[in-house]
């Protein structure tokens, strides 16, 4: 927990004290995130819809070589109903939500080319690290037995609580470019999760999506 601390204030010294010809940005962007979870046979996928905001300086390194170390905040959410047909017994049908709140640090290697007329196009590639702030998964229910009896079940589990096996920190290698023109930037890439968001035995959990987003600069 102190080197995530640690990491998040060194990021925020480099984006507040960075050199004068520093490229300084606001970002709102879009960040699907896909979850994926395998043990043996079993496999489980969770698709989480994602909104962003943040801010980042772009620091010359030579000429057009920058580097960009960035602070974000990610809501990630998805919702699904399910229905399981049990027959002569009855029915069951459930709504599961999925809600995780995460710090993410981009540190991007990116050089910029000049296309004419205040239009520059910028590939970068580098890690990002990322810090979940909280995460839960929170159902409710309604099953019904022979028609006769019906049960509500709700529930709500802490992704991070004392007795958990699911790790708040990950690495990912991020690819990617962005279009700029005048003030505004528009960007996409890609975000893989390298590091293994599960402590169980034999169990492997992993990140992975897109993201799009706008940026406008101060």
């Amino acid at each position: 927990m102190k080197k995530v601390f640690t990491i998040i204030a060194c990021s925020m010294a480099l984006l507040f004290t960075g050199k004068a010809n520093a490229q300084t940005s606001v970002n709102l962007g879009f960040t699907p995130t896909t979850i994926s979870t395998s043990n043996g046979n079993f496999h489980d996928t969770i698709a989480l819809n994602g909104i962003s905001i943040g801010i980042n300086q772009n620091l010359s390194i030579s000429g057009d070589l920058y580097v960009s170390v960035g602070l974000q905040g990610r809501y990630s959410f998805a919702k699904k109903e399910r229905t399981l047909d049990l027959g002569i017994l009855g029915s069951a049908t459930a709504t599961v939500e999925y809600s995780q709140l995460a710090i993410d640090i981009p540190v991007l290697l990116n050089y910029s080319f000049n296309l004419g007329k205040d239009l520059r196009i910028t590939p970068f590639v580098g890690p990002t690290i990322t810090f979940a702030l909280s995460g839960k998964t929170a159902s409710s229910g309604n099953a019904s037995v022979l028609n006769l009896l019906n049960l509500n079940t709700d529930g709500e589990d802490d992704w991070y609580d004392e007795g958990s096996n699911n790790s708040r920190f990950d690495i990912g290698a991020t690819v990617g470019a962005a279009l700029t023109f005048s003030q505004f930037r528009v960007y996409g890439g890609y975000n893989l999760g390298l590091l293994n968001l599960s402590t169980a035995d034999n169990t492997t959990r992993k990140s992975a999506g897109f993201f799009l987003g706008l940026g406008y600069k101060l």
